[in-house]
């Protein structure tokens, strides 16, 4: 099963995957529970923050850096285990800016995450930062990154049974197969 979870910075999205994760892996008990984290510990800050994250999610979870090959990782798991990206966003600039991968590349890799998580039997679930919402950048890198995204967004939604939405802590069912 595939779950796609959007929402602005802050809005509690991760926290609200987080929890769904979690209930279908107590539901299901199959497998175990990873968390994947696409982020690069880069300074103190972010280091205390991914510390905070891991102190906040509990000793269930497994955690996996998957800051740019997501599925040679998912390859690893055991069948029917339940799995939390987060983020998407922050994947994607790492494939792009870290990785140098070209647009075919990612959708390649995204592409082979869902085919990994349907061959496995993977409970799949992907968060990701809605980055559209205000004024179009003017910055052609960033215009680009935003494209970029949102077709992404929009490759994953079609094959998700389940999409969400969460703004300001508010959870909004779009999908529901």
């Amino acid at each position: 099963m595939l779950t796609f979870i959007s929402g602005g910075a802050r809005s509690g999205k991760s926290s609200f995957a987080e929890k769904l994760a979690l209930e279908s892996y107590h539901k299901h008990k199959d497998g175990n529970l990873y968390y994947f984290a696409t982020s690069v510990p880069s300074d103190e800050e972010m280091e205390a923050r991914i510390a905070r994250h891991r102190g906040d999610r509990g000793e269930e979870w497994q955690t996996i850096e998957a800051s740019l090959h997501v599925k040679d990782r998912l390859c690893d798991l055991p069948t029917e285990s339940t799995v939390l990206i987060d983020c998407l966003t922050v994947w994607l600039s790492n494939r792009l800016y870290i990785g140098q991968a070209g647009w075919e590349t990612i959708m390649q890799e995204v592409s082979g995450w869902i085919q990994t998580a349907q061959a496995r039997q993977l409970n799949l679930y992907i968060v990701s930062n809605d980055v559209n919402e205000g004024i179009p950048s003017s910055v052609d890198s960033v215009a680009s990154y935003t494209c970029m995204l949102e077709k992404l967004h929009q490759y994953i939604i079609s094959s998700a049974e389940k999409v969400y939405q969460v703004i300001a802590g508010l959870p909004v069912k779009w999908k529901d197969d």
